[in-house]
């Protein structure tokens, strides 16, 4: 597809910034120089640069090896650089196996050259150069008018390489618009994911084992690290390993420490270097699936794409599959396409589906391919009252409240009641923290009328702040039924 005129601007103005770029790039290659031969020349080292992305970026287009070769070496012309004819199909040392992607998933070398230079004379030629970078690569995809989500994902790799942390970013980031106009820079929506270095493995175990209860959870938690740990020693010697699906099925009530545990597990991961973010995406039906024909897909992608180098935590699953005779439902779609993603992405996404047990083994029947691919199980027992009492207590520590012990026995026998008559709906933490909430309102109403109002009773909860059955009722809480309630 020839160059639009928009295009020819961008292009004008890219050359301009790359041969003001050779200057201090070939200073600072002399001067950093230690091979045996002569250095090599700056227009030499930038051209490689510049061949290397357009080679790794066209290749992704859904197109001929023709239409690739036609189209790599008119950005090549354009850009006044020597090529090969016959680059396309790409050769074997360039289908980017694991080795070559790690090559080429480092900073570009013109980069460290060029801070080099920066920091010798005070100047700021590594960003010029990244942001130069930048718009080449969104010139290479977007020249044709469209974006698959393949170069948008890759685009976004390609970008966090460009700008490590504590460098200036493009102001907009993550979702590629595909009905932009050409020879606009690609749009990038900011997902907020923390790119701070991950926890070391020990500090998160260790948090896992202070979470109240849980104790088979915690069991299956620390059995599947010890197994991917020695999976990694496996192929560090170069012994086989086992090749396992990685997507795990969370079922139990409400309130049971879902997603918490899939917080904690998505940074488990990125600590062994399994998943490259260890960020939680959470989702549910409302936002994987459309009421029309075509959105439904477009929306299970864009969720996808954000939870890439983390955990889609998708609660209450089992909504995507509808029963029989619900009409034109898209559910089915939304669970076609996510498969498809998960298979397209194996390696930098892992999927854990939630919800009630029963409901989620009927999910997990309503497409073959949910149970290949969903092959780990973690139940998740509701809390007793005791454990319930300790929720509370840790939602009052957190506040800087205390309870007394009269307090704590009638917070006892209000568990001990709602426990004994709880169903699958039981809010379990939630309900305890719906209860912590209406104990301090209560507080709050008996202390305000004492004449003397000192720190250690703005801190105390009482026996008469535990709420009674008209206060739970007001709370949402019955003693004979709770109320659905989502994980805490």
């Amino acid at each position: 597809m020839p160059l639009s005129p928009g295009n020819k601007q961008l292009v004008a103005s890219l050359r301009n910034t790359f041969s003001e770029l050779l200057s201090p790039l070939e200073t600072s290659i002399r001067t950093v120089w230690r091979g045996t031969t002569a250095p090599p020349e700056a227009k030499l080292v930038l051209d490689n640069q510049l061949l290397s992305i357009a080679k790794r970026f066209v290749n992704l287009r859904e197109a001929s090896a023709e239409e690739k070769q036609r189209y790599y070496e008119e950005l090549c012309r354009a850009f006044q650089v020597k090529y090969e004819s016959n680059t396309f199909p790409l050769s074997e040392r360039y289908s980017f196996s694991p080795s070559v992607a790690d090559r080429l998933d480092r900073a570009p070398v013109i980069l460290s050259y060029l801070e080099e230079y920066d920091a010798r004379h005070g100047a700021n030629f590594a960003d010029r150069a990244r942001h130069a970078l930048f718009q080449f690569t969104n010139l290479v995809i977007k020249s044709d008018g469209r974006v698959t989500d393949t170069e948008t994902i890759e685009l976004l790799k390609f970008k966090q390489t460009l700008y490590p942390r504590g460098t200036t970013a493009p102001p907009e980031d993550a979702q590629t618009k595909g009905k932009e106009k050409e020879g606009e820079a690609l749009e990038h929506e900011s997902d907020g994911v923390d790119d701070a270095p991950p926890r070391p493995l020990e500090e998160l175990l260790a948090e896992l084992n202070e979470l109240v209860g849980l104790e088979r959870v915690k069991a299956e938690v620390k059995q599947l690290t010890n197994f991917l740990k020695v999976q990694q020693m496996r192929e560090e010697k170069g012994l086989a390993t086992l090749p396992v699906s990685r997507h795990l099925v969370f079922s139990g009530n409400p309130g049971t420490g879902k997603t918490t545990i899939a917080r904690l597990l998505a940074q488990i991961y990125r600590s062994l270097k399994i998943l490259s973010r260890g960020h939680l995406m959470e989702t549910d039906r409302s936002a994987l699936v459309a009421g029309y024909v075509g959105q439904t897909a477009i929306k299970v992608k864009e969720v996808v794409t954000k939870s890439l180098g983390g955990i889609l935590f998708i609660d209450e699953a089992y909504a995507l599959s509808p029963p029989a005779g619900s009409g034109n439902d898209f559910g089915h779609e939304a669970i076609e396409t996510l498969l498809k993603m998960m298979e397209d992405h194996r390696g930098e996404l892992i999927v854990v589906a939630a919800g009630y047990t029963a409901r989620m083994d009927q999910f997990l029947s309503s497409n073959p391919g949910l149970r290949s691919r969903f092959n780990k199980f973690i139940h998740f027992d509701d809390y007793n009252s005791q454990q319930l009492v300790q929720i509370f207590k840790s939602f009052c520590k957190k506040a800087d409240f205390q309870v007394t012990p009269e307090a704590e026995k009638t917070l006892t026998s209000l568990f001990d009641s709602l426990t004994a008559t709880r169903d699958e709906t039981f809010g379990n933490a939630r309900t305890a923290r719906n209860l912590f909430e209406a104990a301090i309102s209560l507080q709050a109403n008996r202390i305000v009328q004492l004449a003397e109002i000192n720190e250690k009773v703005l801190q105390t909860i009482e026996a008469a702040d535990i709420p009674a059955a008209k206060e739970l009722h007001t709370s949402g809480i019955e003693l004979d039924k709770t109320e659905v309630m989502p994980d805490v």
